[in-house]
């Protein structure tokens, strides 16, 4: 090869100018990282149009009934004080028992490249009252007293707007006029219900049929003494969440299925209470259900990717520098070193930008395929040495190959990346072992004399 000058002769001055390149690709490394960001917030804003289309997140409770209630109020104005009785808070009845039946089907909606699962819900909603529950609720005393003929039965289902269909709203087999009201700041399927006209010596049954379209997850209130809940999701990869998890579930060809069961004394609030006792943000953290998890998002395994940019930036250039002084005829300049280095850098921008259209593997194996390629051409072009270029396509092959591992093993990735970068770090020591590099920076110093 033609000689590249005196400064790059000197094996110390070269060192710390490689080093230097190696912190300049830290920029278009951060430049790949903020378009990262950029599409992954494009991502979001479709997942919001399509999510706002089809309900978002749902959230289903069980029945609750409300009764009127009146207060006496005494007014002690005057020399005779005046008592009369004022409408008060509502009291508020759980249910005894309570079943949810849920099949969940789900379909991804496209918008443009960006997809998300939506879903149509099959509910079945069904328990009872029991006579003594609401013997309690109905007890009046001198300071209040219910109004069992102004009572109504609300099923909590903030996402009533996205109702596809009401089938059944019955209590003790009767069907009932709905309406859309709200209770505890949800909104709720509403109807009039006349306890005092009920036999209150026999538990008071409800059966509710109804679809719900949604979209990322779907969670269900305990509001129950005893409540059990079974799901059965045409999804491959659910991710259940919230205050409990499920006592079983089980994978099929179709998708999973999923149940659990909670009691009133495994969550924080009453069968009975008051106006404004219980808080929305009280009933929201009993939670529990599941979402639809996406394992291919493609901006999360972008940006584990590019985690590991500038350590493959260091090691690469660091055995090229190793390289150079190891096999013969090997000699680079730094311009094809910093060439090497941005060839390295593209590598996830090419990445990212394929994986958009044809997921992240394909994306990976075209990507790391074409820079090994790209890598290989150059080091044979430019130090003729087909043997060495053909090492270094190897090395630069397995490397990749490993890092598509590490991504893919999420629990493992800290023991893999670690094992990855001793082994690279091993294989140079071992290879450079036998190198005085004293010696060989001075027998550079006399050369460069001569």
């Amino acid at each position: 090869m033609q000689r590249l000058g005196h400064p790059f002769e000197s094996i110390w001055a070269k060192a710390l100018i490689i080093g230097g390149l190696t912190l300049l690709m830290l920029w278009p490394l951060a430049r790949v990282g903020s378009l990262v960001s950029e599409r992954q917030e494009l991502q979001h804003q479709a997942y919001g149009v399509i999510s706002a289309g089809f309900g978002g997140s749902q959230t289903i409770g069980g029945p609750i009934i409300s009764v009127d209630t009146q207060d006496l109020v005494v007014d002690p104005s005057g020399n005779n004080p005046i008592e009369a009785w004022r409408p008060g808070a509502p009291i508020h009845l759980l249910s005894e028992k309570l079943r949810i039946e849920s099949d969940i089907a789900v379909e991804v909606r496209r918008k443009g490249i960006y997809s998300v699962p939506v879903y149509v819900s099959k509910f079945v909603v069904t328990g009872q009252f029991t006579p003594d529950s609401i013997a309690h609720v109905l007890a009046s005393n001198a300071d209040m007293r219910a109004s069992p003929s102004h009572a109504v039965i609300q099923l909590p289902l903030p996402g009533v707007r996205y109702l596809r269909g009401l089938t059944l709203f019955a209590v003790n087999g009767q069907p009932l006029h709905v309406t859309s009201e709200e209770i505890a700041g949800f909104a709720a399927l509403s109807a009039l219900i006349d306890l005092q006209s009920l036999d209150r010596t026999i538990p008071l049954t409800f059966r509710i049929e109804f679809e719900l379209a949604g979209s990322d997850s779907i969670h269900f209130l305990p509001l129950a003494s005893d409540t059990t809940v079974t799901a059965r999701i045409a999804w491959q990869h659910p991710d259940f969440d919230g205050a409990f998890l499920p006592i079983s579930h089980e994978s099929s060809a179709s998708g999973y299925s999923a149940s659990w069961h909670v009691l009133e004394l495994n969550r924080a609030i009453p069968q009975t209470w008051r106006g404004a006792t219980v808080s929305n943000s009280a009933l929201l953290a009993t939670s529990f259900g599941v979402r639809m998890f996406q394992p291919s998002d493609i901006y999360t395994q972008n940006y584990r990717a590019m985690r590991y940019g500038i350590l493959f930036i260091a090691i690469t250039f660091a055995c090229f520098f190793a390289c150079e002084h190891v096999i013969r005829g090997l000699r680079l300049h730094p311009m094809q070193y910093l060439l090497i280095g941005l060839a390295l850098a593209t590598f996830y921008l090419l990445l990212l930008a394929l994986s958009e259209h044809v997921g992240f593997a394909i994306a990976y194996t075209i990507a790391a395929a074409a820079l090994v390629a790209l890598i290989t051409t150059y080091i044979v072009g430019a130090t003729s040495n087909r043997r060495a270029a053909g090492w270094i396509g190897a090395a630069l092959a397995t490397a990749y190959a490993v890092l598509y591992v590490i991504l893919l093993s999420e629990d493992y990735a800290l023991l893999f990346g670690s094992l990855l970068l001793f082994g690279i770090l091993s294989a140079l020591m071992l290879a450079t072992r036998r190198l005085d590099w004293a010696t060989l920076g001075r027998q550079d110093s006399r050369s460069d004399n001569a």
